[in-house]
């Protein structure tokens, strides 16, 4: 599929998490046709920084003013504010969002990233300080078993690189929060199996994992692969992971999420991760949605102008608009799929529509979709954390 405005790039091929499981990465592009490419010092240790707190231009502290539509269709402005010196960061690795041709994107921030972080790590900002590097990000335009095995290794060691980065000049001892979508959340699986869960000392640290759009596998017997770390199942739990893989009814046979990429992994039975934010203990629960309007780039896949509301794209003339209870949603687990199921009230709420194909379901906007549920999840975990952290420090 070509790529151009109006379009997705979509990269099929597995990443191949090397020494913990294989996945495979749904990543995609959004389209721009306007803003400009920035060329950022690295710090230090070579890394350099799409957000970080005291950046000058730091598009994860982008304006938060947002139109909030009631299921009772009232409307009311909110300027949701970021938090001041709160007890815990967020580390954001952003999905597939490069338009660069080469196997591995370069360390220039293009409005591509810029856009995405504004549209799923800036909201975060409410209750965390938000790191998010620019990685090396594997395109999908390498050819070749070879080639494209180092480009996913570069783009893993791009990430682990800047995750050991954070810890050593920026942690001072906080509680983290790791935030991905699509290709970010595989990387950040694979960080979660390497260099979190059995590090004792690093995995006091997690307050949760949201790494949403990945096919994530659990054991049907316990919650393996990773040893320790296991799905969130309330939301005063910490040390755990919240994935999902959104559809608005039961997935086709070609779906690309909600299923594990293999049947088996060492002799047991797996499935695909899914937990609802907006009710952990898996009933069905009404969903808080949170999508940008407004962004440095035309056409990003995930925002309201991409798509996903159909035909009738909301109108606001506010930065974000907010649906409060408009969608239900539900884990569903039938016939090897385990995904989240949301229904729409048509009438009044976001038209959301599956894009590019009905294979993806709503993977381009899984985060946004429960930004709200998400939000108050993180707020709630933190918490916990810092009343079971007494040293950490206090907002």
């Amino acid at each position: 599929m070509p790529s151009g405005p109006g379009t997705v790039r979509v990269l099929r091929r597995p990443i191949v998490l090397v020494g913990t499981f294989i996945v495979l990465a749904g990543s995609l592009t959004g389209c721009s046709q306007s803003g400009g490419t920035t060329v950022e010092p690295p710090d230090a240790s070579g890394v350099v920084w799409l957000c970080r707190p005291g950046l000058p231009h730091d598009p994860c502290s982008a304006s938060l003013e947002t139109t909030v539509v009631e299921q009772n269709g009232s409307k009311h402005i909110v300027d949701y504010r970021p938090a001041r010196n709160p007890p815990v960061d967020c580390f954001f690795v952003y999905p597939n969002i490069t338009h660069q041709q080469s196997d591995n994107a370069n360390l220039d921030i293009d409005p591509q990233e810029t856009s995405i972080a504004e549209l799923e790590a800036s909201p975060f900002s409410q209750v965390c300080r938000v790191f998010a590097p620019i990685y090396r990000e594997d395109t999908g335009d390498a050819t070749g078993s070879a080639a494209e095995g180092s480009a996913s290794r570069i783009a893993y060691d791009s990430v682990v690189g800047a995750w050991n980065d954070y810890l050593a000049h920026y942690n001072d001892g906080r509680g983290v929060v790791l935030i991905g979508h699509s290709e970010g959340s595989y990387w950040l699986a694979q960080l979660l199996g390497q260099h979190i869960d059995q590090l004792p000392r690093v995995r006091s640290l997690l307050v949760s994992a949201i790494i949403t759009g990945a096919n994530l596998p659990v054991y049907k017997t316990g919650f393996g692969p990773l040893k320790t770390i296991g799905p969130c199942q309330s939301s005063t739990q910490t040390g755990c992971v919240i994935d999902y893989n959104a559809f608005t009814g039961p997935p086709p046979s070609d779906s690309i999420f909600g299923k594990p990429p293999q049947p088996e992994f060492n002799g047991h039975a797996v499935e695909d991760v899914c937990n609802n934010p907006a009710s952990l203990d898996g009933t069905e629960g009404r969903v808080i949605s949170m999508y940008r309007t407004q962004l440095p780039t035309q056409e990003v896949a995930g925002s309201t102008t991409e798509g996903i509301f159909g035909s009738r794209p909301p109108t606001s003339t506010t930065p974000w608009i907010e649906y409060d209870g408009f969608i239900s949603a539900r884990c569903v687990l039938k016939d090897g799929l385990n995904y989240l199921l949301v229904e729409p009230d048509e009438s009044d709420g976001p038209h959301l529509t599956a894009t590019p194909t009905p294979a993806w379901g709503l993977h381009v906007d899984d985060p946004n979709l429960e930004m709200g549920n998400l939000i108050q999840l993180v707020r709630s975990e933190t918490g916990s954390y810092v009343d079971s952290h007494p040293s950490a420090p206090s907002s």
